[in-house]
């Protein structure tokens, strides 16, 4: 799980606490003040517009079981961890539960075995839908997510860089630790016993425990569904201009009735994009997340290539 340690390095800027107020969302929700929890720890989605950065948490809607697509050249072994994995979460969030999806195409979460995109164990994507044009009522945005595609690796490299398999506990704890991730927990706890920490051996404890029949227990996942998808936690004033491009994308975009935005936050970077016929994304994207939360004179957009030739195709005489 050496990967996943690096991936706690990146990631502990973001979580290492006080990007925004979780005692204010405790007034505003008194049953989580009565909780032992770290929410406050998690990584907010972030949405850009009119000058102003808006702060919100993001989970699944509870109104349906989540469909889950196993891998499909799972080994029994392999399988049967995975479904443990899904089983343990089930019984730590009271109203989620997960049934089996005919294929990846109809997958509200996507497991897969493969090399991700770094050189980490895991990695997890999130995608949050909202909807800008519903309005905001009671400081709630109208945002939930709507995928989530978990990629794990079966094996690490050990000291002298050779690969070996991972073990049962490396395997279920890289699964717990992820799928944490894509029911909407961005970043990590800072302490306690979570399988949400950035230690590796804290998470390969947790699947320990798991393992020997205990449930798993989450306050600060659970603290995530006591609270409304799409809550606001925060609003930040950007200096002037920052939004501009991105403002024109969404009336671009409500002309073009593309789909949109999906917000997607990283231990780096965060994505915010809309979706055109035939899957094309029109992306922009925040980099250096962790300065931009602590100090938002540092914000920036980067828009994508797609997203680019869209606007300049918005403003060609």
């Amino acid at each position: 799980m050496r990967g996943l340690a690096r991936l706690a390095v990146a990631a502990c800027a973001l979580g290492c606490g006080g990007v925004w107020d979780v005692d204010a969302l405790e007034a505003r929700h008194p049953p989580l003040a009565a909780r032992a929890h770290r929410l406050g720890d998690a990584t907010p989605y972030l949405l850009p517009r009119d000058a102003q950065l808006t702060l919100f948490l993001c989970r699944w809607p509870g109104e349906r079981a989540l469909r889950v697509a196993l891998p499909s050249d799972a080994a029994p072994a392999e399988r049967a961890l995975l479904e443990r994995a899904l089983s343990a979460w089930q019984g730590a969030l009271p109203g989620v539960a997960f049934a089996p999806a005919a294929g990846s195409s109809e997958a509200d979460i996507e497991i897969a075995f493969g090399a991700p995109a770094s050189a980490r164990t895991a990695e997890t994507a999130a995608d949050c839908a909202v909807e800008p044009d519903a309005g905001e009522g009671a400081g709630i945005l109208a945002a939930r997510l709507v995928s989530a595609q978990v990629r794990l690796r079966r094996t690490e490299r050990d000291w002298r860089g050779r690969e070996i398999a991972l073990t049962d506990e490396q395997l279920l704890g890289s699964a717990l630790h992820e799928l944490g991730h894509a029911l909407g927990f961005q970043g990590h706890v800072r302490r306690g016993r979570s399988v949400m920490l950035v230690s590796t051996e804290e998470v390969k404890l947790a699947a320990r425990r798991v393992l020997g029949g205990e449930p798993l227990r989450e306050p600060s996942v659970a603290a995530l569904y006591r609270v409304p998808s799409g809550v606001v936690v925060g609003r930040r004033e950007l200096p002037a201009g920052r939004t501009d491009e991105i403002d024109r994308m969404r009336a671009a975009a409500r002309q073009r009735e593309l789909a949109g935005p999906f917000v997607r936050v990283g231990d780096r970077s965060a994505r915010i994009s809309w979706r055109g016929a035939g899957g094309r994304e029109y992306s922009f994207f925040v980099p250096r997340l962790a300065e931009t939360l602590r100090d938002t004179d540092r914000f920036a957009l980067e828009a994508g290539a797609s997203a680019a030739a869209l606007l300049a195709g918005e403003t060609a005489p």
